[in-house]
Formats: structure tokens, C-alpha cells, sequence
């Protein structure tokens, strides 16, 4: 008897199960703060070269705070009419205005030729606040030379992601998934709240690096605890849907950063919360998965009396037979689990090489679009919450392909649809269509995301599968903090990002019908089982 037969008795998904899921849920759903924040706390905002010594003119003139800004910019920087004949204020010289007196309507091409020059801002910016009150943009002054250090910190943070997927993936298989979860999460509320009060960018970015580590630790321990209680009919299910209360979250956080426009209150504000995951953390259970994997069959019979008693069925007696354990045994004498364990077979090799070539485009991919959000409409919030919408469909949709066609078909249709739609955006003018297809897009990544965790597990045994959802993951974070990097490459040609995520997408795509298909059957306890999954 595996621990799949002894689930189906208990009941697939019954009252126990959808309690330790909802347990999940509730955590998931601030998840995507950690990483979306960015979107916010470190928005563009227009800006232009200070003129302090004008300062003191406004008083003379009665002029209120906006105008005298105002008067102030068209008085001393230079501006162009745009293509589309909108005026455009440079952002990183200004009119070398010393000796000249301010008064409202000053008109610079009155200026002597000394006065014409244009000189570096030499003493600040001055910054549009109409819709952050402030951001690390503002706080740092990361402008005129400094705009990448903002996706440099983004990419650091997913650094974070990769030492993190392979520290807490480790951690998690050698002392429980209980424990390492609330490691992560005191990282979580710690770091949370120190990078509210980072004196300056590169604190900032280190504190942003621990972040990181503990918020995708975070989500792939609930991930495993969410599956591994639910039996074989119904993980499928539980598997996607246990990405809907992440997407949710991501929606709200557009709602609190639309009312909180300070990123440092809002930092401490979407961090909060994070402390009563302890008082959740003290109703989830260990893994009884993993306490067998283990040897600790006392703790894992208490789980399953307690499953059976809250399910009101009745448990196997006994639980675990002689026979159960001596297998268990044997499986425990093999070589520790590491992450060579994905490789040493040749057909294991290839499946974990495609596996990890899938995750590193599916994030790359997902991260890329969702942070390129606020530039695909006019209103940065209204943008950001319909692109966490968009997954929602995804995901349901992703439940019937999964049940009707298969993990394979599923994963390559929604990676295909997503990685045509971005390549589409290249012939496609801006405006509302553009918007429409790069959403089209973000609906295909979410979906095949969201069957590519829930596929990964089912493809490797018990005693390596937090060690292969941390080693695939640990990959796709390298790709993932390219992302960013390649958003920048819109000042070269502006669909360039979306074409080449559209582009690494479609092959994923041809490359998944290379993996065995795993619909309606066990997971896989020993190196043989999964060896044979798909046969």
C-alpha cells in the first residue's frame, strides 16, 4: 500500500484536506506582494533639474507651490515637441540659469548666450509627485545615469529566489516542511520590514536579496504541503487552484498601493500582515508524506487517525503494515537525496533538463510581462489588477484541459498561445489592442505556469520532490532576473522584450511533448516509480 491508496481511503479531498489547504491559501495570497511591490514602490515618475536658487522668488510673486513649480520648469529647462506634438521637458540638463533673477513667465530664449547652455542637474531633482507621493526613485534619486539601478535590484531580489529555491528546498526535506515554512516566513516579516527603512539604494537591495529568498521558499513549501495531503482525483484541481488566491492578492495590492502612494508605509503596510501566518502556522501539520519518508511513522499515524476522524471515515488498520515499512526502509538505504539524483539515469537526466528549460522560460516569461504591466495602459493600477485578473480564467480553464486532455497537451497549447500573443505585439500598434494580445499573452504563461508546478511534482518521487520543484525552480530564477534586464531593451526597438519572450515560449512549447504524460496516476514514492511514470 502506497501513501496515495491510503489517501483514497481517507477521501481524495475531504473536510481535513480542504482545512490544510485553505490554511495554504490564506498564506498564498500575499505572496505576490513581495515581488509585485516593485511595480510600485519603485515606479518611474517624471522629473526634472532643480533651480534652488529661484526658490525664494515664488514669495514675491503670491504664487502658489504648483505654479511656482511650474513657473520654474518652463523657465529653466528645455523642452521639444514630440513626434505625436506633445511637449517635452528634458529630464537631465537644464539652462544654466545662475545670475539670472526668476519671475513668473520668464522666457528662456530672452537668456543671454552664457545663460542658453545647458549644464548636468548639479544640485537634485526636482520630482512629478500628482501620483506617488514617493517612490525609491525618489529617495535615492536613481535618474540621469542611474535608471538601471532599480531593475538592478529587481534582478538581485530574484537572485534571492535562486539561492532561496535551493536553500529551503534542501532545508525543507531534511527537517520537515513545518519548520522551513516558518523559517520563510520570519524572513519574511523580517526583511519586510527593514526594507521599509533602507537608508539608501544598496541597503535596499541587499535586504531586497533575503526577501526574495524567503518569499519563493514560501510559495514552494505551500505548494507541496497544499498537493501532497490531496489524493490523485483530485490534485489536479487542488494544484491550479491553489494558484487563484495568489492571483487574487496580486489584485488587492493594486487596491493598497492605489490608497498608500508612500513606498515606505506601503511597504510596512503589505508586510504586516505577515505576522498572524503565525497563529496560522500553529493549525497546518507537518507532511505526512514526509514523515514517512523519514521514519517517523508516530507522528505520520496521529495525522492520518486525525484526517480520518475529521473526515469520519474510517483509517486502515493498521496504518502502516511490516511490509509498508521495510519498503520504506529500503528506500531510505539508498544514496541521500540531492539534486543528482535528477540526472543519473539518462531518460531522468532529459526529462529534468527539459523540465528545467520549461521553468526558466515560463518565469522569465510570467515575471517579465507582470512587471511590464504598469506600461500597457494609461492608469498604472487599473493595468497592474487586470493583469492579475487575467490568470484567474487561466488557471479555471487550466483545470479542464488538465482533467479532459492531459498534463502534456495542456502545458504546450498554453505556452504556444502565450508565446504567439507576444510575438503578435510587434505588428501591433500601441493602444488598446496591444494591451488586449500582451494579456492574451500573460493568460497563456499564468496557465502553463500553473500546470508546469503541479506537473513537476508528479513527474519525481517523494524523498527528491521538494529537491527537484527547488533545483527547477533554482534555474528558472536565473532566467527569471534576466527579465527585468530585458524590459530595458525597449529603448533599442520597442517590442523587442515581448518578442523574445514570445519567442523562448514557443519552443518550451515544442520541447513539453518530449515528457511523459502523469493524468490519473500515483505519485511516484520510489526512483522506479517515476522512472516508469507515462509507460
Amino acid at each position: 500500500m502506497k501513501f496515495d491508496d491510503i489517501l483514497s481511503t481517507l477521501g481524495n479531498f475531504g473536510r481535513y484536506q480542504r482545512r490544510v489547504y485553505t490554511l495554504v491559501c490564506i498564506i498564498v495570497f500575499t505572496n505576490s506582494w513581495m515581488s509585485m511591490i516593485q511595480v510600485f514602490i519603485s515606479a518611474d515618475v517624471d522629473h526634472w533639474c532643480a533651480t534652488p536658487e529661484w526658490d525664494v522668488g515664488c514669495e514675491d510673486y503670491h504664487l502658489s507651490e504648483d505654479a511656482c513649480e511650474m513657473a520654474q520648469k518652463e523657465g529653466s529647462i528645455p523642452a521639444n515637441y514630440s513626434t505625436s506634438g506633445e511637449l517635452e521637458y528634458r529630464q537631465c540638463v537644464k539652462y544654466n540659469v545662475t545670475g539670472v533673477p526668476f519671475w513668473p513667465g520668464i522666457d528662456p530664449s530672452n537668456y543671454t548666450d552664457g545663460n542658453m547652455e545647458t549644464i548636468p542637474c548639479d544640485q537634485g531633482w526636482v520630482y512629478d509627485d500628482s501620483q506617488y507621493e514617493s517612490t525609491t526613485i525618489t529617495s535615492f534619486n536613481l535618474v540621469c545615469g542611474k535608471d538601471d539601478l532599480s531593475d538592478v535590484s529587481q534582478t538581485v531580489f530574484y537572485g534571492g529566489y535562486l539561492v532561496g529555491s535551493l536553500v529551503f528546498g534542501i532545508l525543507s526535506d531534511m527537517i520537515g516542511r513545518w519548520w522551513t515554512l516558518l523559517i520563510c516566513i520570519i524572513f519574511r516579516l523580517l526583511f519586510g520590514m527593514l526594507l521599509a527603512f533602507s537608508p539608501n539604494w544598496w541597503v535596499f537591495t541587499v535586504v531586497r536579496f533575503f526577501q526574495g529568498m524567503g518569499s519563493i521558499a514560501t510559495y514552494i513549501i505551500l505548494f507541496i504541503i497544499g498537493t501532497e495531503y490531496v489524493g490523485p482525483t483530485k490534485r489536479n484541481v487542488a494544484g491550479i487552484l491553489f494558484c487563484i488566491p495568489f492571483s487574487l492578492g496580486y489584485m488587492f495590492l493594486a487596491l493598497i498601493a492605489f490608497f498608500v502612494r508612500e513606498w515606505r508605509t506601503l511597504q510596512i503596510v503589505v508586510t504586516a500582515p505577515t505576522a498572524i501566518f503565525f497563529l496560522v502556522l500553529w493549525f497546518m501539520p507537518e507532511s505526512a508524506r514526509w514523515l514517512i519518508s523519514v521514519g517517523r511513522y508516530d507522528k505520520a499515524e496521529k495525522i492520518i487517525a486525525r484526517i480520518a476522524k475529521v473526515n469520519k471515515v474510517a483509517a486502515p488498520d493498521p496504518i502502516f503494515t511490516e511490509e509498508f515499512k521495510k519498503e520504506q526502509e529500503a528506500i531510505r538505504q539508498e544514496n541521500k537525496p540531492t539534486a543528482l539524483d535528477l540526472f543519473r539515469t539518462r531518460s531522468m537526466c532529459l526529462r529534468t533538463l527539459n523540465l528545467i528549460f520549461n521553468w526558466m522560460v515560463n518565469t522569465m516569461v510570467y515575471s517579465g510581462l507582470s512587471l511590464n504591466s504598469s506600461n500597457l495602459g494609461s492608469n498604472d493600477y487599473v493595468a497592474f489588477a487586470i493583469s492579475g485578473a487575467v490568470e484567474i480564467p487561466a488557471y479555471i480553464l487550466s483545470i479542464f484541459t488538465l482533467e479532459y486532455f492531459g498534463r502534456k497537451p495542456s502545458l504546450c497549447a498554453l505556452l504556444l498561445l502565450g508565446g504567439v500573443a507576444c510575438l503578435c505585439t510587434a505588428v501591433i500598434p500601441s493602444g488598446v489592442w496591444l494591451t488586449t494580445v500582451a494579456m492574451v499573452g500573460k493568460f497563456g504563461i499564468s496557465g502553463s505556469l500553473a500546470v508546469l508546478y503541479l506537473y513537476t511534482a508528479e513527474l519525481y518521487p517523494t524523498n527528491i520532490r521538494t529537491v527537484a520543484v527547488g533545483t527547477c525552480s533554482m534555474f528558472a530564477r536565473v532566467a527569471t532576473m534576466l527579465a527585468p534586464l530585458i524590459l530595458t531593451l525597449d529603448k533599442f526597438w520597442t517590442p523587442m522584450p515581448l518578442v523574445i519572450f514570445g519567442s523562448v515560449a514557443v519552443l518550451a512549447g515544442f520541447f513539453t511533448l518530449f515528457l511523459p504524460e502523469t493524468r490519473g496516476q500515483n505519485l511516484p514514492e520510489t526512483r522506479a516509480d517515476s522512472e516508469n511514470v507515462g509507460k
